[in-house]
């Protein structure tokens, strides 16, 4: 029965890797208050699902005869962020939390997070302002 051992080793390694595999990104070595980190993760999330609301309103808004190349770049940044929400809401569920994709959580964001959307929209909406100029220059209002 020389066998055994081995046997027993890859059961007691099975059995291991099974127990890791339950915990998720959270091992005995993870140091980061989980709970906070949840937090952080979540308020990020709804950060980047304001922001894939307003591209994509953005997107069906877009009009006049240059429309199709800035709804396309508009498109494109509501799917990046789109891309990022899934990213986050992923990492969320690694950490054995879960997602808050309740759109009344997005209310509850802090002010500071709102004022940085806020300044990174108007920063889209200004390269935005100087592609229409380049696609038709004397066409601002």
């Amino acid at each position: 029965m020389e066998n055994q051992p081995f046997l027993t080793d890859i059961q007691t390694i099975r059995r291991r890797a099974r127990e890791q595999i339950e915990h998720g990104a959270v091992t005995p070595g993870y140091q980061a208050d989980r709970n906070a980190v949840i937090k952080l993760l979540n308020e990020a999330l709804a950060t980047e699902i304001v922001y894939v609301l307003r591209y994509k309103r953005h997107y069906f808004m877009a009009t006049g005869i240059h429309a199709e190349p800035v709804a396309a770049e508009f498109l494109e940044h509501a799917n990046d962020e789109q891309t990022h929400a899934d990213q986050i809401a992923t990492r969320i569920t690694e950490l054995n939390g879960e997602p808050d994709l309740n759109p009344q959580g997005l209310l509850t964001t802090s002010r500071r997070l709102m004022e940085e959307i806020l300044a990174k929209e108007e920063e889209h909406a200004a390269d935005l302002a100087r592609l229409l100029e380049q696609l038709e220059p004397g066409a601002k209002g």
